[in-house]
Formats: C-alpha cells, structure tokens, sequence
C-alpha cells in the first residue's frame, strides 16, 4: 500500500507581461460594464503558458454580469490548439466585484479534469497580481487551487492573440 499523498499538479507559469495585457483587456470592457476573458495555453502536460488568447468580437457575447464564447469561437481556438500541438489549460474571466465561481460559471465552464479557470475581480480597475484573482481547478468539481506563478517576461516568449468566430488574429501590441 502506498501511503504517499498524491503530488499536487504544478502551477503555471505565465510572464509578467500576459498579466498585465489581461488586466489592460479586462478593464477595456470592464469600464463599459461588461465582462471579458480568455484561455491559457501551452505545450501538452507543459505548465510555461505560451500562448494568451484574448475573446474577440464574432462570437462572444459581452455584458455585465455576462460572458459566453460561442461554439464557433472555441472551434476555432481549439483547431488552432490542435494544429499547433498546444493543450487548453486555463480560462480567465472578469467579474464586476469579487472573485467567485457563480453557478453559471460552475455548470457552463470546461469542465476537464485538471483543466483551470481563474476570476479576475474588479473589471473596471483589475489588479494585475494573480494573488487576487480568484483560482480554481476542476477535479470532478471545482476546488480552489494555487494561483499562477509569474516569471519574468524574458524567461520565455508569449504569443497573444485575439480570437473569436472568425479565426485567430495577432496582437504584436498585446492588446
């Protein structure tokens, strides 16, 4: 019998700069009273975050206290995953206060095992420290777990991108 507690998954570990472009992304429509958010992706079973896709226009639906990603948008989030041998690790959405999982995040949220989803409070003037979000990881429910660890931006490059109904698009600016 093995009395060894099971190792907790590692953290990810994202650059400086992504958190700073959510924040700028997250108060963009936060300040209109509107929720916003993205995905978090990197190489498989890999915790260094790669990409940050940001939610686009075609396909998401914005509004206070309202985020949905159409189907056709994660389609094309995912076969750009896919084709670039990249795993979706983590969501990130913006609440108007606090950092909690409603019950519509609960039961309408990717619900993979393992898979991350993280609240970023106060979308009208966020932090950009990933202590205040709120975190949570799905393991036949959702359980709060460590947030991310931030590195330095020059330990590893980030691609950002916006993406929605109509494809995936480059943000050189990150914004």
């Amino acid at each position: 019998m093995n009395d060894t507690p099971p190792q907790e998954p590692e953290r990810l570990r994202i650059p400086r700069r992504a958190f700073d472009v959510i924040t700028s992304h997250v108060q963009n429509y936060g300040q209109q009273e509107m929720e916003s958010g993205g995905f978090l992706l990197t190489a498989p079973r890999q915790a260094r975050v790669q990409v940050l896709a940001l939610a686009g226009s075609a396909g998401i639906v914005r509004g206070a206290g309202l985020f949905i990603i159409t189907a056709p948008a994660l389609d094309r989030l995912f076969t750009h995953a896919e084709t670039d041998g990249l795993q979706v690790r983590a969501m990130f959405h913006s609440h108007r206060a606090e950092a909690f999982l409603s019950p519509t995040d609960r039961r309408y949220s990717l619900r993979a095992q393992g898979f991350i989803n993280a609240v970023v409070p106060d979308y009208a003037t966020p932090t950009a420290d990933p202590a205040a979000w709120g975190w949570w990881r799905h393991d036949n429910d959702w359980v709060t777990c460590p947030p991310a660890q931030i590195t330095p931006d020059d330990s590893h490059p980030l691609q950002v991108v916006a993406f929605d109904a109509e494809g995936l698009h480059a943000q050189p600016d990150g914004l």
